[in-house]
């Protein structure tokens, strides 16, 4: 069977990939054309993330195994066929592709077709792909709107109505530091 999967990206607006792969080949592949149709570096941590339809994770598909023991909601690329997680049209992955920032693409499955296909191809390529990896720039993934009340509204001080803005910041910044705690040690 022949997958075809579109591709999109909320940091580019016109970005649009669409990825033809034969079901017996494996995430790898995948990840090796996304990454050449991309012009990625294919070495960097990534992963692939099967997904309900209202794209929450479930199943990591890892480039390395780095767990301790063995995991069924981890799996290792090289050794996962597209078969055991894609084939049927609606079902969704998100292919993360810098790792540390969390940053990532949306994939669905639009067709399933009769036939082989001997190397996955991309069939559809629209618009620039977003940088591969960000780095030093922490107000990538912030609400301009947040940081700017933020600022407007912090006048240096760090007293209980400080804390309460710290913890509303820490909220938009999706950080798990719990700002209560950290104020009981000053």
């Amino acid at each position: 069977m022949i997958i075809y999967l579109r591709i999109l990206s909320t940091e580019v607006e016109n970005f649009v990939k669409e990825i033809a792969i034969d079901d017996t080949q494996t995430f790898l592949d995948l990840h090796n054309c996304i990454q050449n149709v991309l012009n990625y570096d294919a070495s960097q941590m990534a992963s692939f993330f099967t997904t309900d339809e209202r794209w929450n994770k479930e199943t990591e598909i890892t480039l390395f195994d780095m767990a301790d023991s063995g995991s069924e909601l981890l799996k290792v690329m090289q050794e996962t066929l597209i078969s055991e997680y894609l084939f049927e049209v609606g079902l969704r992955m998100i292919y993360v592709f810098d790792f540390f920032s969390e940053r990532g693409f949306f994939m669905e499955v639009i067709q399933v077709a009769e036939g082989t296909l001997e190397h996955a191809k991309c069939y559809r390529d629209e618009g620039e792909a977003p940088e591969q990896i960000q780095i030093g720039d922490l107000t990538g993934n912030i609400k301009k709107e947040s940081l700017n009340a933020f600022n407007d509204e912090f006048d240096g001080s760090i007293d209980s109505r400080g804390f309460e803005e710290l913890e509303s910041f820490n909220d938009d910044l999706d950080f798990d530091t719990n700002l209560d705690d950290l104020a009981d040690h000053y």
